[in-house]
């Protein structure tokens, strides 16, 4: 705590006095809120858990003030309109309290439906402009107005089930941020034109909230400090001009965001942002005010935290994936265990990316029991007294992952690896440009599993031999997949001359050389990353993709870094929707289309980046010695939707480790 004294130092939000500047800020999970939008016991056990790290506050979310919303599309919320979601509110913020946490709750209205189902909003916005939440019609004052009040019933909810703290949330792109950004706002009523009318609905809001939390429990706003649309959005100068408006309102704090649906820039970015990305907004903000100013997104090193304290740039630091990769991050920096914090990755397919599809729940890619507290419990050592030889073959992600889970649960874990250091191609994924984070995991897990006494034996291949000599109870094959040449796909191998042809794992595994021309086969997040890899070095480099759209199995919020990288900046050419890339006599390369169309293409070398199959030979090989065989990660499937991904393979891991 020494080092970090400055984010470990008290600090109050109105009359409210936290022990420090912590805070689990607020997200939206799609878990645990029933039918009739009242909380459940997995969303409370879900935050308990993070109360259990003792941050200075945790701000629960996933609300909707009124009833008008219920009809728009997103994740599950709770309806703080009704006495029936009191019972999980009081249970909720007695399980935070219990561990001497502040907890607040995020007050959110995240669109409107009027009774005909229509979507409403400021003002009528082309659908094909405004995404996903193009209102068909403006709202009338009347409607304004109840929703404002519906923000003061929720408030007063919020302190009858004994929460500390209560935000109104006009970040993003929900309806009260609706209508600060221009482009949404075309209004030419006293809701329309200036800052000033753009703004009433949140000081209306405010006006009901602050009355009904009384003078006990601060109101604070989330706000963004810019949009990052390309046009008519808000941005910084009006968020400065904002925070003494919200000031003189009788606000406590404020909290800023940034980004919208649309924009340049994610509101949940991925690795492709820089850690701290929009401190810059917060930093700004709180020039204009003297109100504590929260920063918000990309901030998960607690000595960057402190630093952001330390200099003034923030009054408070809030850290939310940080908190959902580990639940106890917090205390690990109060005692100076940086290196026991399993990070973040920033990788997004577990958190902002579970809402690519409806009905998504927040999950984490290297945290696989997040949002599984109330049914998965964590006893280190629980099998202690029976414990199994487990011999795990692979210290890929899924090996990792499956060593360390069955070694806390007290077996006997011997790890072996083929190659000479662990991580698998966990370490390939981190030298694509902007994805270095990703091998950040690797650093924990081998400390982790020094610590739980794992044995791990390096450049060791698993073979019959082995499994004879070390006869395990059980074999976790961890053994990945093999790149398969799509015969179908690629034709004329026969005719190659002097282009060189080889896989991506040759490439990057063996550092095949790979300049000049060089087409990449594949589109899905292997082939597109190696894609701009291999630009970095110079190479001029097009892509055959078979499907129309790319990277499908990346989040969205982590691919459309990528393809802003390869497509608008780097404006590599990119075929997509072929049928086939054929070889003619004399090293000639067509692409050819659906339509029959062909293209030629100046070619040195082919990578090979799409096609792989399981690596399942070793786990026949010991069921057929009569062994307890486990596939984890890509030896299991690599086919899917969400396959042949890190967080696929982690989960599988995690889940074969608990079982054992």
């Amino acid at each position: 705590m020494a080092g970090l004294r400055h984010l470990f130092s008290p600090v109050k939000i109105g009359a409210l006095e936290l022990e420090n500047r912590a805070v689990m800020p607020g997200m939206t999970l799609g878990f645990g809120v029933d039918d009739e939008g009242c909380l459940t016991r997995r969303l409370t056990a879900f935050y308990a858990e993070r109360a259990k790290g003792r941050p200075g506050m945790i701000i629960a979310s996933s609300t909707m003030v009124h009833p008008a919303g219920r009809g728009a599309p997103g994740p599950r919320r709770m309806f703080l309109w009704s006495d029936r979601v009191l019972p999980g509110l009081r249970e909720l913020a007695d399980a935070v309290h219990r561990h001497g946490v502040k907890i607040g709750l995020q007050l959110t209205q995240p669109g409107g439906m009027d009774s005909s189902g229509m979507m409403v909003g400021p003002s009528h916005v082309p659908p094909m402009a405004a995404g996903r939440h193009a209102a068909s019609r403006g709202m009338t004052g009347e409607e304004i107005g109840e929703i404002a009040r519906g923000f003061g019933v929720a408030a007063g909810l919020c302190v009858r089930a004994g929460f500390d703290y209560v935000e109104i949330n006009a970040a993003f792109d929900y309806l009260l941020s609706q209508f600060l950004i221009p482009y949404y706002n075309r209004r030419t009523d006293e809701y329309g034109g200036t800052l000033e009318n753009r703004a009433r609905f949140l000081l209306q809001a405010v006006r009901e909230v602050r009355e009904a939390a009384g003078s006990l429990v601060p109101v604070g706003v989330k706000v963004n400090g810019d949009d990052f649309l390309p046009e008519a959005g808000w941005t910084l100068p009006d968020a400065c001009r904002l925070a003494p408006i919200l000031e003189a309102a009788g606000v406590s704090c404020l909290h800023i965001a940034g980004g919208v649906v649309g924009g340049r820039r994610w509101f949940v970015p991925s690795m492709y942002e820089e850690q701290g990305a929009y401190l810059c907004l917060a930093e700004e903000v709180k020039r204009h005010t003297s109100l504590p100013v929260m920063a918000v997104v990309r901030i998960k090193d607690p000595a960057m935290a402190d630093d952001i304290v330390r200099l003034g740039k923030a009054d408070l630091v809030a850290m939310g994936r940080a908190h959902i990769a580990d639940p106890t991050f917090i205390d690990k920096a109060r005692r100076g265990q940086l290196a026991e914090i399993r990070p973040c990755i920033a990788e997004c397919k577990g958190c902002i990316g579970a809402f690519d599809r409806p009905g998504g729940e927040v999950s984490c890619t290297v945290n696989p029991r997040a949002g599984r507290e109330h049914a998965v419990a964590e006893v280190q050592g629980e099998k202690a007294g029976s414990p199994r030889r487990v011999l795990v073959a692979g210290a890929g992600c899924a090996g990792l992952e499956a060593a360390r889970r069955a070694a806390f649960a007290g077996h006997n874990v011997i790890l072996c690896e083929s190659r000479g250091r662990v991580g698998g191609q966990l370490r390939w994924a981190g030298i694509m440009p902007k994805r270095r984070e990703i091998a950040d995991i690797i650093p924990w897990y081998e400390r982790q599993l020094h610590q739980l006494g794992v044995e791990i034996r390096l450049n060791t291949p698993v073979d019959e031999r082995l499994l004879a000599r070390i006869r395990p109870d059980v074999l976790v094959a961890a053994t990945g997949s093999l790149p398969e040449v799509p015969l179908g796909f690629v034709a004329g191998l026969e005719n190659i001359n002097s282009i060189q042809v080889i896989t991506v794992d040759e490439l990057l595994e063996e550092q095949r050389p790979a300049g000049g021309h060089v087409l990449v086969v594949g589109s899905d997040q292997i082939g597109l990353q190696v894609a701009d890899h291999l630009s970095e070095s110079g190479a001029t480099v097009s892509v055959a993709a078979q499907e129309r759209y790319l990277a499908m199995k990346m989040a969205t919020a982590d691919r459309l870094y990528l393809l802003q990288r390869v497509v608008q900046e780097k404006d590599l050419a990119i075929y997509r929707g072929v049928r086939q890339v054929r070889i003619l006599p004399f090293d000639e390369v067509r692409i050819v289309d659906r339509n029959g169309r062909e293209t030629r293409v100046a070619v040195d070398t082919v990578v090979l980046a799409s096609h792989r199959v399981p690596d399942a030979q070793l786990a026949g090989i010991a069921e057929g010695m009569g062994m307890e065989v486990h596939c984890v990660g890509d030896a299991r499937r690599v086919a899917g939707e969400d396959r042949a991904t890190i967080l696929a393979a982690i989960a599988d891991g995690y889940d074969v480790g608990s079982r054992i």
